[in-house]
């Protein structure tokens, strides 16, 4: 399945950028197009709450698993569903456009607003040369 394909699937408030967590269904489909593996390094940017790092780390087994978003609360509630679940994970309040992710192979964020994407692009971009 080709990336096109598979976002025509996806629901439009989704893609419309609204603050919607990907079902587990979704971060699996994703994961595995990207054929994310025990070699990588996985960054959500936006992660919200810890749901995809936990299938990265857990069913990926990613070497590491790195979570960034701006809502403190978000996180807190992410690092504590971790600890519960004895997942070892770095998760980050933090504005993603300012956060180092120079180490990782795969990326994960879903903005809409262009800015953002572009700056993320050129992070991306500075990573891999």
């Amino acid at each position: 399945m080709k990336i096109e394909e598979y976002l025509d699937t996806l629901p439009k408030n989704l893609l419309s950028g609204e603050d919607v967590q990907l079902s587990e269904k979704s971060f699996r489909e994703i994961f595995k197009l990207a054929e994310m593996n025990e070699n990588d390094i996985f960054y959500h940017l936006g992660c919200g709450d810890e749901k995809g790092i936990e299938i990265a780390i857990k069913e990926f087994k990613v070497k590491k698993a790195v979570g960034i978003d701006s809502n403190s609360e978000k996180i807190q509630s992410a690092k504590e569903s971790c600890k519960q679940k004895n997942i070892e994970a770095q998760l980050l309040c933090k504005n993603i456009e300012e956060s180092d992710i120079s180490d990782a192979s795969v990326i994960l964020f879903w903005f809409t607003d262009d800015k953002v994407i572009n700056q993320m692009l050129e992070k991306i971009g500075r990573a891999h040369v």
